[in-house]
């Protein structure tokens, strides 16, 4: 075999060749000749470490007051890139059955937490003080504009259902526009 090879070794190598030459076209032609293999940018938005959190009373986002902060959390959070999530008070409705949760979404690291109703805003009320890195926003609702439990604390503000103008204003703009603040602080 050795003599064969030895006497034959051009057509040896040149068939060796070919086959090379053959397998480059091949993969050339599977891969549509471009080697910028480009990633397609991505369909999921890229959050920050952010979150803003709502605490509702036990029937969530469904009450129209609710609704409105809500939808301006998710203004907040297309322009922020913050995480946005809620959490419905369930059973009694009192400031000592909601401060658990409160603490639930304190623990879960929200930057800010925005609270709609009586029971929220006396869990606010109860315990901001436990939480001082946590920025509370309480939105008073405009059809019960019951006077402020909330204690004046640095980490405590309140959204009036009236703006600066003493008028009903925009709810939605509003929460978005002071959460887009609270975030940046």
């Amino acid at each position: 075999m050795k003599a064969w090879i030895g006497a034959h070794w051009r057509w040896t190598l040149g068939g060796v060749g070919l086959i090379a030459v053959a397998v480059a076209i091949i993969a050339l032609a599977t891969s549509g000749g471009s080697t910028d293999a480009r990633i397609p940018p991505t369909r999921a938005r890229a959050y920050t470490e952010q979150q803003a959190c709502l605490l509702t009373p036990e029937s969530g986002i469904a009450e129209a007051a609710a609704g409105q902060v809500w939808g301006g959390l998710q203004d907040a959070s297309a322009e922020t890139h913050a995480r946005v999530s809620y959490l419905a008070v369930a059973g009694e409705q009192s400031a000592g059955n909601a401060a658990p949760y409160l603490a639930t979404l304190a623990g879960r690291k929200c930057t800010v937490v925005l609270t709609v109703g009586a029971a929220p805003e006396g869990a606010v009320a109860l315990d901001s003080h436990k939480f001082p890195k946590t920025r509370f926003l309480v939105v008073k609702d405009s059809a019960n504009p019951s006077p402020s439990q909330t204690p004046s604390r640095e980490n405590v503000k309140i959204l009036s259902p009236t703006g600066d103008t003493g008028k009903d204003s925009n709810v939605r703009s509003r929460v978005a526009a002071a959460v887009e603040s609270a975030l940046r602080d």
